[in-house]
């Protein structure tokens, strides 16, 4: 649950649509874009994105927001294929996302992993993140451990309310993945169903 700055911003949720004029890093579209729901663009000054602007950007504790007496990092996240067949998914074949998380802190600590996708081009309209996995992983103090998840026919697809009978749809595409400890997560990375 995200919990918003201000009355203004409700309904604040993690799994929010895209907005119709989305911010943008240096002012152009050309550049990466940025989900104003998570961070914030950096040009606020500009006045036709989408933005509150007697706010600060994003809810005051966003979706996994969480603390501790300890920290963590993480790296060397990775895809086990880079693209998968439609059909492939369809047998129950799986990717499997995998993450490196250190505690840098001096204590022992638990740490709840996050893994967010999200569907750049679909028919329907689909969550600018949508959480597809998690995991509570206890790491002592210095230590790095490996945390996996698996992917298959289910995280990548979505129910067509508009198709009579209702049915389950996976359309080829490409996938952001993004692994981390909550919405802002670090760690990026790109799939591909063909």
């Amino acid at each position: 649950m995200s919990f918003p700055r201000s009355t203004g911003q409700v309904p604040v949720y993690y799994a929010h649509e895209n907005t119709g004029r989305p911010a943008t890093t240096g002012g152009t579209m050309r550049q990466k874009t940025v989900d104003i729901g998570l961070a914030g663009p950096d040009n606020v000054t500009e006045k036709f994105t989408s933005k509150y602007l007697d706010l600060e950007l994003g809810p005051q504790f966003e979706f996994g927001h969480g603390g501790g007496y300890t920290t963590f990092r993480y790296a060397d996240a990775r895809l086990s294929a880079s693209r998968l067949p439609l059909a492939a998914l369809e047998r129950g074949e799986q990717v499997e996302v995998s993450v490196e998380v250190s505690n840098t802190g001096g204590r022992d600590g638990d740490e709840v992993v996050q893994l967010y996708l999200r569907d750049f081009v679909s028919s329907v309209t689909q969550p600018v993140r949508r959480l597809v996995g998690f995991a509570r992983r206890h790491v002592g103090a210095g230590q790095t451990i490996t945390v996996s998840f698996r992917l298959g026919l289910e995280q990548f697809g979505f129910w067509d309310v508009e198709a009579s009978p209702v049915r389950f749809v996976v359309e080829p595409g490409t996938f952001g993945l993004y692994v981390g400890a909550s919405l802002q997560a670090t760690q990026e990375l790109t799939f591909e169903v063909v």
